[in-house]
């Protein structure tokens, strides 16, 4: 199945059935996901965060000091 994004083309093959991959690969592969994706969400918080308006007050200014 041809899959075109911008100027990259690439053939994708998909494999019905038990994966290719040993308990161990598979395990690997989750731990990668879900680390991705913690630091996905760490970055929208951090992002989100950065852009988010606060709410607070300062010390007065005074003049002539």
């Amino acid at each position: 199945m041809p899959v075109h994004i911008d100027e990259m083309t690439s053939d994708v093959t998909i494999v019905e059935g038990e994966l290719p991959l040993t308990p161990a690969q598979i395990e690997k592969l989750v731990k990668l996901v879900m680390r991705r994706i913690g630091e996905k969400s760490a970055e929208s918080h951090r992002t989100r965060a950065a852009t988010q308006l606060k709410r607070q007050s300062t010390a007065p200014f005074e003049r002539g000091a």
